[in-house]
C-alpha cells in the first residue's frame, strides 16, 4: 500500500470517528438528491430501491466513512471512495454551502468551521482526494521463441 493511501485510510477512520461523534450522516444529502431525480428526472420503482439502499448506507454516517477507509487500505480505491462520499454526503457540497451561508451571513469566524464535525468532513474530503489506485507491477512479456 502506498504512503498517500495509508494516510488517506487512516483520515478516512478518524473522519468516520469524528462523523460518529458528532452524529454526521449523509442522508439527508441523498434524500434531497433523491427528490430532485424523482421529480425532474425518472421516477419509477427501480429508482426509488436504488436511492432507499443510498439513503440507508448514508444514515450509517461515520462507519460507512470508515469502510471506506478500511477499503482504500486493501487498494479497493473507487469503492472506498465512493462510500466515503456516501457517508460524508457529498461533503464538499456540504462544505461549500456551508462556507457561502456564513460568509453571507459575515460569520466566517475560525470557530465556527472547527467543530467535531466539520472537522470530520474536512478530513473525509482530504482523505478521498489522497486515495489514488496503486498501479499493479507489469509483467514481463513472453517472447516467443523459434
Amino acid at each position: 500500500m502506498s504512503s498517500k493511501n495509508t494516510t488517506s485510510m487512516v483520515l478516512a477512520i478518524v473522519a468516520g470517528v469524528l462523523f460518529l461523534l458528532a452524529g454526521i450522516t449523509g442522508a439527508a444529502a441523498w434524500e434531497a438528491i433523491r427528490h430532485f431525480v424523482t421529480a425532474n428526472i425518472v421516477e419509477n420503482e427501480i429508482v426509488e430501491f436504488a436511492f432507499a439502499i443510498l439513503i440507508f448506507l448514508a444514515s450509517l454516517g461515520g462507519v460507512i466513512v470508515i469502510a471506506g477507509g478500511l477499503l482504500i487500505g486493501k487498494n479497493r480505491v473507487g469503492i472506498g471512495k465512493f462510500l466515503i462520499a456516501l457517508g460524508a454526503g457529498i461533503g464538499l457540497i456540504g462544505l461549500i454551502i456551508t462556507i457561502i451561508v456564513a460568509a453571507m451571513e459575515n460569520d466566517l469566524t475560525v470557530g465556527g468551521f472547527f467543530t467535531v464535525g466539520m472537522v470530520g468532513l474536512i478530513l473525509s474530503i482530504v482523505a478521498r482526494a489522497l486515495a489514488k489506485k496503486e498501479e499493479k507491477p507489469s509483467k514481463p512479456s513472453k517472447k516467443s521463441k523459434k
